[in-house]
């Protein structure tokens, strides 16, 4: 699952740089409206009903973790890509497995497997080569990387927050409380802002739903179950690892759209790859 959700990030990313001329706090409230709706839609179809008795401790958690991860996180993110292009999104990218390991062994207690801990160093590595950029390269919009990488360090801190209560709950179920918190929080926030008409524009009919839609199934609805899954069923720390690949998933399918790829960037590919398998083999 978390490999699976490295693929259909990459694609949804992609997808979403096609739509910067659209506000990021709308797109993120748009995604995060149409995804829930589909979520609802999927518990119905299987029977689900939103635990009640879940513990206080478990609500504040999965809570929390959405409006970190989709209404903190996800606008920070949208609002640097609009900014930053494809490798360099990779680059802010790779701080989310260090930022995991990191609050999943202080807070969470997690031991990393002896596969772990020789495969993470070389798909950090294989990262790192993958979005390097020599100074003097290319023009680098600072503003946009910090953005970027502020998303991407706040989404690490919310799947922690909601690991606990996702051992506890049901994957569908619980994602939906998840995005259902982030909704609301983003949108309350936006009208107290006096903002909530520029929210919404994303939600009267126009051209841009025919990327905005399918980048919201992607990246909100199957993304988000799939990355949740991994968290879920495996440790914190190895599937954020795995997660990481879609750095260079997104690599792949830029070059296929036709950006310019340097030869360090395919050997940091190579790298990172082996890296995962050792992770997976070990």
């Amino acid at each position: 699952m978390a490999l699976a959700c490295a693929f259909v990030w990459a694609a949804a990313v992609l997808l979403f740089r096609r739509l910067r001329g659209v506000h990021p706090v709308a797109l993120n409230l748009f995604k995060n409206a149409v995804a829930a709706a589909l979520l609802l839609a999927t518990m119905a179809a299987l029977g689900l009903r939103f635990d009640l008795h879940r513990s206080a401790y478990d609500w504040a958690c999965l809570v929390g973790s959405g409006v970190l991860g989709l209404a903190v996180a996800d606008s920070l993110f949208l609002s640097g890509l609009r900014r930053v292009d494809a490798s360099v999104a990779a680059v802010a990218d790779c701080a989310f497995a260090p930022t995991v390991i990191a609050l999943s062994t202080v807070w969470l207690h997690e031991v990393p497997r002896p596969g772990f801990v020789w495969g993470a160093p070389m798909v950090l590595a294989g990262l790192l080569m993958v979005g390097w950029q020599p100074p003097g390269d290319a023009k680098l919009d600072r503003r946009g990387l910090l953005l970027v990488l502020s998303g991407v360090m706040t989404t690490a801190m919310g799947v922690v927050l909601a690991k606990p209560a996702l051992g506890r709950s049901t994957l569908v179920e619980a994602t939906t409380v998840r995005l259902l918190a982030g909704s609301t929080a983003l949108l309350l926030f936006e009208v107290a802002r006096g903002k909530g008409r520029e929210a919404l524009a994303l939600f009267a009919p126009q051209p841009a739903w025919r990327v905005a839609v399918p980048a919201t199934v992607l990246a909100t609805y199957i993304s988000m179950l799939l990355w949740l899954g991994g968290m879920k069923y495996g440790t914190a720390s190895r599937a954020s690892l795995l997660n990481q690949t879609g750095a260079i998933v997104l690599m792949v399918l830029s070059r296929a759209m036709g950006e310019r790829v340097p030869p360090r960037r395919w050997a940091g590919a190579a790298i990172a790859l082996g890296g995962v398998a050792v992770v997976l083999t070990r």
